[in-house]
This record gives structure tokens, sequence and C-alpha cells, in this order.
């Protein structure tokens, strides 16, 4: 542990570990090693392979390790942190939230390492686009509006997610070219109501998406939307 606060290493891979064991320390068991480390919370697993080093100073203790870094080593690529985190950095709420949210390639699951708590959402490659780097990857204004509209029920609701963003600045056009990417006649219809656009209303029709209602379920109210088709339950 004094050779990892030394050498100033906070991330680290079970390989590199135990080639650092071996060049330092006369263990008789390298694997029963690590075991014990963790066991004394040295040593946090962050993803299979990969420890999380815990200073001396911080055992039992709340480590302030970036949690951003965290996800840069779990993820390494095709990743960005949205919802109610992108939420909250573009200004659509000030509450802040208590767990961050990742849109990734590889898995969906809610994870926490330490005090710090993940949502990951696994999403297709062709939906990776809206995103900006703020020193880390996040969606975009009009992306982490679609992503509220996907997935409201961590926002307060349809409803609250629908009022929020009608009361903030965005890009029109872009929304609309979003909703039509992301290609879910769900999203289409409600960025349709929230933009009025004659474009995503056109291809509602050449979709044959305005013979029916679309209804979505839990939004915890009765509304009925004529010209977009969309019923909320």
């Amino acid at each position: 542990m004094s050779i990892l606060a030394y050498k100033k290493i906070e991330i680290i891979t079970r390989r590199e570990l135990i080639n650092l064991i071996k060049e330092h320390i006369e263990a008789k068991d390298v694997l029963d090693l690590i075991e014990k480390l963790q066991k004394k919370k040295s040593l946090v697993s962050i993803k299979r392979g990969i420890y999380m080093v815990i200073p001396f100073s911080s055992i039992d203790k709340k480590w302030a390790l970036d949690e951003f870094r965290l996800i840069d080593y779990l993820l390494k690529e095709d990743y960005y942190i949205g919802l109610y985190n992108a939420f909250n950095l573009h200004g659509f709420t000030e509450q802040i939230p208590n767990k961050m949210f990742v849109f990734n390639t590889k898995y969906s699951a809610d994870k926490k390492i330490l005090h710090y708590n993940f949502k990951f959402f696994k999403i297709k490659k062709d939906k990776l686009f809206g995103i900006f780097k703020n020193k880390y990857p996040y969606s975009d204004r009009e992306r982490t509006i679609i992503d509220a509209l996907e997935y409201p029920e961590y926002l307060g609701g349809l409803i609250e997610v629908i009022d929020r963003v009608k009361n903030v600045k965005y890009n029109k056009n872009k929304l609309v070219n979003y909703a039509i990417k992301y290609n879910s006649i769900k999203i289409i219809k409600l960025v349709g109501i929230l933009t009025n656009s004659n474009k995503l209303f056109s291809l509602l029709k050449k979709k044959k998406a305005l013979s029916y209602y679309t209804t979505i379920k839990r939004t915890r109210t009765k509304l009925l939307y004529k010209k977009w088709k969309l019923r909320l339950i």
C-alpha cells in the first residue's frame, strides 16, 4: 500500500497489481495477498480485474476519487453522461442528482461503488449521438430532452418533463432532427407536441402513425393529444 501511495496510483488492473507485488515484495501467495487487501478495504473492485486503491487515511471514510474517472475505467469509450446529470448541467433543474446516469453500448445495471451510485443504460451504437465534451462526454441540450422523454420516471414523470422543457431554451430544428434519428414513434410524437413541427407531422403521416393512438402508461394523468394521436394514462 505504501508503494501504491508513493507511485500515486489510484486505480490499478489485477495484472498490473500482480506485477507490482512480484517486483517489490517477496509474497508466497500473491492472490491471497490481494484477497486480504480487499477484505481490509484497502482495495475495492470496481470491475472484474480493476481495483480502486484506498489510501490509509481514507479507509472506512468517504474516498473522494473523481467518480468520472471511475466511469472512464469502466467503459473507456462509447458512453456519455446524461439524464438527471445533464438536466442539471444545462440548467433545466437546480436539483443536484445523487446518482450518475450513464448511457453506453456495453451493459445496463445499477451499480454502487463505495458511496457512489451509478445507473447504466445500454443503448445501440446508432443511438450514440448528440454528445459534447465537457471534460467528460455529456448529452447536449437536445439529446438530454430526448432521453428525458424516454426515461421521465427519473425526472419526476412525463408531465413534469414536458412542462420543464417548455420553459427552457433549446434548438428546435436540432431536437426535431434528433427525434427523427432516434427513430421512435413515441418520441417523435412527444417532440411533435413540444415543437409543433410540420416536418414531424408529415413524417408520422407517411409512416401511417397518425391512424392510431400511441399510449404511454404510468404517467399519473389522463391526457389526449388528438393532433398527434398520443394518449397518456
